[in-house]
């Protein structure tokens, strides 16, 4: 199933229509290359060197993501190409690099075991291929994304994870993506959602469509979320409170970058136990106007790998 999927997303690549990309703050961070990044940069082309066979772990597809979240009723947290920049040790466009988070998202991939309250997804349907799949898209840029986390996933021991990993891509529009109405049926069951984003635009799309529940929003910045985590993290545990909402009627949806991985982690621990979903790119991609997303499609097919630059 995912040679078909992993074909067709590539093949998307050609179109000459400029396609759906992700988001960017008004003000892109100037990224900085570290001395740490330039060493693992070095460590990667060599690892992906003498390893070029697609990785070996247990690697769901979408819809069998899908329901393993629906079955276990565990939170979510997504590791995708920005998440391995920061591991790294470089910048992203939405956020600096930072010691206490590398060390975060590192915690939350060594904890992950069928104990935990969360499970891990990956961005499976690039990580399996080879290095020779990857270098075959135009102008190398799979291979130029993913070649992070592929060294990230040796130099982590991920191998040795005996835990099924989800696709990170799940929640994106595309061939690797599931329809909103797929998607939706994780907090379907929900009356309260809290939705941890930066658009209010998009709250107010999102909002419309689930009429028949309680909707809450924190706004975040644009760009570097982690510096704001604590504090929105108290906000949100202070609203649940405040509004007495059970934990079992509550969902918190959350695109925030690889802060979002943060604050997923710490509110499903434990003394909080909400239920909490990293879902990247899907406010974005799903709640945008449809006449700006027609404008940015050209038509109505949107690649997978639209974020690679």
């Amino acid at each position: 199933m995912y040679k078909k999927i992993y074909r067709t997303a590539m093949g998307e690549y050609k179109l000459k229509n400029t396609i759906l990309k992700s988001e960017r703050p008004d003000k892109v961070i100037v990224l900085k290359k570290t001395f740490a990044f330039r060493l693992n940069r070095a460590l990667t082309g060599l690892i992906n060197f003498f390893y070029r066979k697609g990785l070996d772990y247990q690697a769901l597809t979408p819809e069998e993501s899908l329901q393993m979240l629906l079955k276990t009723g565990k939170s979510y947290i997504r590791f995708g190409n920005g998440e391995s920049e920061i591991l790294v040790g470089l910048d992203m466009f939405t956020q600096v690099y930072s010691k206490d988070l590398k060390e975060s998202l590192i915690k939350i991939i060594k904890d992950y075991s069928p104990d935990c309250r969360y499970v891990l997804g990956l961005t499976n349907w690039c990580l399996i291929q080879s290095v020779r799949n990857l270098k075959a898209t135009p102008r190398k840029k799979a291979y130029k994304i993913w070649r992070f986390m592929r060294y990230m996933f040796w130099k982590l021991d991920m191998n040795k994870i005996n835990m099924p990993f989800l696709e990170a891509d799940m929640f994106r529009v595309g061939n690797v993506g599931l329809g909103l109405e797929k998607i939706e049926l994780l907090w379907a069951e929900a009356s309260h959602i809290i939705m941890v984003y930066n658009s209010e635009n998009h709250f107010q799309r999102f909002r419309k469509r689930y009429r028949d529940k309680k909707i809450y929003f924190i706004k975040i910045p644009d760009k570097n979320f982690f510096d704001v985590l604590l504090p929105t993290q108290n906000r949100i545990i202070d609203l649940i409170k405040d509004k007495n909402i059970n934990r079992n009627d509550l969902a918190i949806l959350v695109s925030a970058g690889p802060g979002a991985n943060v604050l997923c982690y710490n509110l499903c621990q434990k003394g909080n136990n909400f239920l909490c979903y990293d879902v990247g790119n899907l406010f974005y991609m799903h709640f945008q106007e449809v006449d700006t997303m027609q404008k940015k499609n050209g038509n109505d097919t949107d690649s997978a790998m639209s974020h690679i630059k």
